[in-house]
């Protein structure tokens, strides 16, 4: 079998180890405790951009690999203290080795695979399959064949931008220089509880098996969104696909999708384009895009027009927003003849006919920061532009005041509310240093904590200035951006998170935890998904808590964009000037989408 078997545990999460050490079938030997390299104390260097416990993953699977190969071990094979074992795991086993080629270097008993549809694995037997790309790190097994080449690869750094080991072994896989195998069907998987390298709270998961990767994708044809073959400058391409337009992941160094290169280049490109088309249709409606796009500059519309597979809508633009309002009106003319607009074989699913697949509206919550500061009436204007939104929050709503000498009363705010159904009055005494973080955490706990609703976070902006007009405008953007459009709301809601404006990522000391946050801290959020955080109640007790709390939680990846994405300092007027342009662009396509 295998010559050494580990186990990945950081040395204080011991209820892990027991249940792991518990759960091992016997056949596997005595298995070998390594102590977790912990990223909260090793800290990584300056070129690691994936955050500290992708550091200690990384780290500790290096120093598994550095041991057996210094040491000649024949082969080796790691487990994660969250890896579960299926019921027939060994025999399941016993006839996957018994198949297994004896050049393997690699072997994933579990994990995930990526782009399954464009790549799916290939048999070899009945039990052994030769995967592209595998997720994961939970489960798998090294043969001293491979020690040189995954050590040459695990030491190439500095690693992509954001990438984890899983995702550096991935390019190792992709690139055929080692022989990766993997069962037929998972026979390990992960067990649900927090992350250690993401902090999230996950569920029991054994992903797709590679045997019925076939078949996984086939009801995506059938769901509706458009299907759009765009003419335009690449330039617009590549902003169309910031937006939202799918134009594919396997893209090369031109940003043409090498799918359609290889379809052009093909024999029959019709079959080619359909085979394109199959695998990025699952990948479009899995990540909430707008619409599947076909675009290159050498496709010409004859050709696309006679493809049978699916009818697409014909874009010409010199912009990206010319693009979107041709699209939004093609939409929009389509759904008023034909009752829907989708891709698939011609019976497509209306959903205005299948409540099934309408959105369902969620339970929209409000818990909002003020400072009734005296010497200005900042606050009051402020509590006018909620006040003018109020009314789409049907769910718990919920006020925090600071109180202090310079402050108006509470019941001089409650009255600014003119009897407007508030359900909890947050009172405590304001700290210049902790700001709306004051009430924040309070304010967390009025909320409902599992149901299937939603909440927005704000508070009055600019009372702490006398002269807080330059602080106006890009708080009326705030207000507009996440208040005045309910639907571009959900819809984001519906595949993040959390969502909101002005995203920055530049480096903050000490700030958020994946290294990101919304300017101005205004933001949405879905409640189960925060309150399954065993730490949403831990908030920083500083200043800018709350605006580094969302941050703290999820990645930038799982943060929808509202508006506004990569600002700067939006007290700098040319930064300023520039998220006014955006926001004209914004109206244009809310005035498109609705």
């Amino acid at each position: 079998m295998f010559t050494k078997a580990f186990v990945i545990n950081l040395p204080f999460k011991s209820d892990r180890l027991t249940t792991f050490q518990a759960s091992v079938p016997k056949s596997l030997g005595p298995v070998t405790v390594w102590p977790a390299v912990h990223g909260d104390t090793v800290l990584h260097p300056e070129w690691w951009t994936s955050g500290r416990g992708a550091w200690g993953c990384y780290r500790s699977h290096l120093q598994i690999l550095e041991y057996c190969y210094n040491s000649g071990v024949e082969s080796y094979i790691v487990f994660e203290d969250d890896a579960i074992f299926r019921p027939d795991f060994e025999q399941q086993l016993t006839e996957f080795l018994a198949e297994l080629p004896n050049d393997w270097e690699q072997v994933y008993l579990g994990g995930q695979l990526l782009h399954e549809v464009q790549h799916p694995p290939k048999r070899i037997t009945d039990e052994v399959y030769i995967p592209f790309n595998v997720n994961r790190t939970h489960c798998f097994a090294v043969h001293k064949r491979g020690y040189e080449k995954l050590y040459r690869h695990l030491n190439t750094v500095p690693f992509q931008n954001g990438e984890h080991i899983d995702h550096h072994l991935g390019r190792l896989h992709e690139s055929g220089n080692l022989k990766i195998y993997c069962p037929a069907k998972w026979l390990v998987g992960q067990d649900g509880g927090p992350s250690n390298i993401s902090g999230n709270t996950n569920s029991a998961t054994f992903w797709v098996d590679p045997a019925h990767v076939s078949n996984v994708d086939q009801s995506w044809e059938n769901r509706p969104i458009p299907a759009v073959f765009l003419e335009s400058s690449m330039e617009v391409a590549i902003e169309l696909e910031r937006r939202g337009w799918h134009r594919g992941h396997w893209q090369n160094e031109h940003r043409l999708d090498r799918g359609i290169c290889q379809a052009i280049a093909s024999p029959n490109i019709r079959e080619g384009l359909h085979g394109w088309f199959k695998a990025v249709i699952p990948e479009a409606v899995r990540e909430g895009k707008t619409c599947v796009c076909l675009f290159h500059p050498s496709l010409m519309w004859s050709c696309v027009q006679s493809l049978e597979f699916t009818q697409f809508a014909h874009i010409v633009a010199a912009s990206a927003d010319e693009a979107e309002q041709q699209l939004a009106d093609i939409t929009s003319a389509r759904r008023a003849s034909e009752g829907s607009f989708g891709i698939g074989d011609g019976n497509e699913t209306d959903v205005n006919k299948d409540p099934s697949l309408a959105r369902r509206a969620r339970r929209r919550n409000l818990i909002y920061h003020v400072w009734p500061r005296k010497s200005t009436s900042v606050w009051k204007w402020n509590v006018d532009q909620l006040l003018q939104r109020i009314n789409q929050f049907d769910g718990i709503r919920s006020i925090g005041v600071a109180t202090s000498e310079e402050a108006e009363s509470v019941e001089t705010v409650q009255a600014a509310f003119h009897g407007i159904r508030i359900d909890n009055w947050i009172v405590v005494p304001n700290d210049p240093q902790l700001g709306e973080v004051a009430t924040f955490g309070k304010l967390l706990e009025t909320l409902p904590k599992e149901d299937g609703s939603v909440t927005f976070y704000g508070h009055a902006k600019g009372v702490k200035y006398d002269d807080p007009m330059h602080t106006r405008d890009w708080t009326e953007m705030l207000y507009e951006v996440c208040l005045d459009d309910p639907a571009y709301v959900e819809a984001s809601l519906d595949h993040h998170p959390t969502t909101g404006p002005f995203i920055r990522t530049t480096p903050w000391e000490g700030g958020a935890k994946h290294r990101w946050f919304f300017s101005g801290a205004f933001f949405w959020f879905r409640n189960a998904d925060v309150f399954a955080m065993p730490d949403w109640s831990e908030i920083r007790q500083d200043y800018w808590g709350s605006e580094l709390w969302p941050g703290k939680l999820f990645t930038r990846n799982e943060a929808g964009e509202l508006f506004g994405q990569e600002c700067g300092h939006l007290y700098e007027p040319q930064e300023l000037a520039r998220m006014q342009s955006w926001l004209t662009d914004w109206r244009t396509r809310r005035r498109a989408r609705s």
